[in-house]
């Protein structure tokens, strides 16, 4: 049997996203774990969130951001995105793409504190753990 492959989804894919691959891939060893943004560069994970990670055991310090693709979709089981505006640009560029979100909103922290990036890889890891725990899991 394959891993199951989830691809999360934010804006750049230097914040949310990367807490939320690095916090899923602690829960769910056993499963690849990607992420992407809907209007991403190319660069490292912002320093607030490879600090926030490092504070948690997790390392993001070879994150790379990227944008999402056909060829991510296509390899992703389960496609979560931080915010309902993610998963509706995500249908617009790709009809037929089948995303959800993470049940909540994950206000962007970008440019914040570190505190706030705190309170985001808080917000995600509830949020992650709430849909572990649903009965589709």
């Amino acid at each position: 049997m394959s891993k199951r492959r989830v691809l999360m989804v934010c804006t750049g894919n230097t914040c949310r996203s990367p807490l939320a691959e690095v916090l899923l891939r602690k829960l769910r060893p056993e499963w690849e774990v990607r992420s992407a943004g809907v209007m991403a560069g190319v660069g490292p994970a912002s320093k607030n969130s490879r600090a926030v990670a490092a504070q948690r055991g997790l390392n993001l310090d070879g994150h790379r951001s990227q944008s999402v693709s056909q060829p991510l979709l296509d390899w992703a089981d389960e496609v979560l995105c931080m915010t309902e505006n993610h998963r509706t640009a995500l249908q617009r560029s790709y009809p037929g793409s089948q995303a959800r979100t993470l049940g909540r909103e994950i206000s962007d922290p970008v440019g914040q504190s570190l505190a706030t990036y705190q309170r985001c890889a808080d917000q995600i890891e509830a949020a992650l753990q709430d849909w572990l725990s649903s009965p589709d899991q």
